[in-house]
């Protein structure tokens, strides 16, 4: 499902078009940079215009949306609790039982393992699903976190793939606490008890709602979102096994591996 802004054409100084370009291209090719490309937007609504931009460019389909968090260091300056980026169709796996998926990330750029709650968009609120999932969030910006959420926004959320486990059976009526674990080579890196099941992951989606409304995107049937770090942002490098164990739930495991070079 090809997801477009109507606003992709809009207006974009030079230089945040050079950006865009820059970015992309550095996804395309697999390759790391020194560092945030310089002239990066000032406003949250800029580096979204410059994401849009870089949608338009990029030769593939949007098949959903990350929601993360603004650093609270950021809030005040943005008043703004949350951030997106675009899921792309060709980064979507699936998890099988008894074998690790493999998930590419960026070497020498960022790379992390971050256990969520993935909304399956329905025809209607009512008939919308809920699966267990892990975003792998990725960059060809080292340590791009440190440089704030213009400039996770203008790289694509930060954002290359999305894993699906097991869908959550009537998942609006779970709530009970339950606990979430993710591993990293077998050593424990992030755990928590969840207890605002499924109150957290509506109000990211209804966050996705009003933003993509406002950027002129669609959210149709078959939408993915994936609603946010549970047990952190979990830092690893190509050739990381991880698990993430949402106890009664299920669980899942996955093999993180390099992008290709081209």
């Amino acid at each position: 499902m090809r997801q477009g802004s109507k606003n992709a054409a809009g207006s974009l100084p030079d230089e945040h078009r050079a950006i865009s370009s820059g970015l992309v291209r550095a996804r395309a090719e697999g390759r790391a940079l020194p560092g945030p490309p310089s002239g990066l937007p000032d406003t949250l609504e800029a580096a979204y215009r410059l994401q849009d931009r870089s949608i338009a460019e990029w030769p593939d389909t949007v098949a959903g949306w990350k929601v993360g968090g603004v650093p609270a260091a950021y809030r005040e300056r943005f008043d703004e609790r949350f951030l997106a980026g675009p899921i792309f169709a060709s980064s979507v796996r699936h998890a099988r039982p008894g074998e690790p998926t493999q998930m590419p990330v960026f070497a020498d750029g960022f790379a992390a393992i971050e256990p969520e709650f993935v909304i399956s968009l329905g025809a209607s609120a009512a008939t919308d699903r809920m699966f267990i999932g892990a975003e792998i969030a990725s960059s060809p910006i080292p340590d791009i976190n440190d440089y704030g959420p213009v400039a996770v926004i203008s790289d694509f959320g930060n954002n290359n793939g999305l894993l699906l486990g097991s869908e959550i059976p009537e998942w609006r009526d779970r709530n009970e606490p339950f606990s979430v674990t993710c591993t990293i080579d077998g050593e424990t890196v992030g755990t928590r008890v969840v207890d605002d099941f499924p109150a957290a992951a509506l109000e990211s989606l209804a966050f996705l709602r009003r933003l993509a409304e406002r950027r002129g995107y669609d959210l149709p049937e078959g939408t993915y979102v994936s609603t946010g770090a549970i047990t952190g942002v979990h830092e690893a490098l190509p050739g990381a096994r991880g698990r993430c164990d949402f106890g009664t739930l299920g669980g899942f495991d996955l093999l993180l591996t390099p992008v290709p070079t081209t």
